[in-house]
């Protein structure tokens, strides 16, 4: 009977688990979006008359990426569409049904705050006087414990 190591089990499981979940992501291209989203937006779609627009196809653009849908679906009986938004900006979205298209706009996340960050200088500042303490108290317990010569 041949004996199997561990580590190689190991890799053969973990192989096993990347084909999964490349396998998934491969078939299900929305889970993948759902996975990193940060965001949940509900749209709902109505025509000129206010009347929703059910069952309407609808397309889906990132921002920064306004010719390429970053997905697509339908709208539900009430006009509603749902989905997750991996990224802040602005996103947009069409729902077409017949004749009639619907198009909106909207701004995910939070707007960019004018936060400075923290200076490099700060930090480097910070490490060396941690680093002056460590040593000095290093120091000072060292000759505490250090025998005395008797007089």
């Amino acid at each position: 009977m041949p004996m199997q190591s561990v580590l190689s089990s190991g890799r053969r499981q973990a192989a096993l688990a990347a084909i999964f979940v490349t396998a998934a992501l491969w078939i299900f291209p929305a889970a993948a979006l759902d996975l990193f989203a940060r965001h949940q937006v509900t749209l709902q779609f109505a025509s000129r008359d206010g009347t929703p627009l059910a069952d309407a196809e609808v397309r889906v653009f990132a921002p920064g990426q306004p010719n390429r849908p970053a997905l697509t679906g339908r709208t539900d009986a009430t006009g509603k569409f749902e989905f997750p938004a991996g990224e802040d900006g602005f996103w947009s979205a069409e729902a077409r049904s017949g004749g009639e298209i619907a198009r909106v706009m909207v701004r995910v996340g939070e707007p960019a705050r004018r936060e400075d960050p923290l200076s490099p200088y700060w930090v480097y500042g910070g490490l060396l006087l941690m680093l002056i303490l460590a040593f000095g108290l290093r120091t000072a317990r060292a000759r505490i414990r250090r025998p005395r010569p008797n007089d």
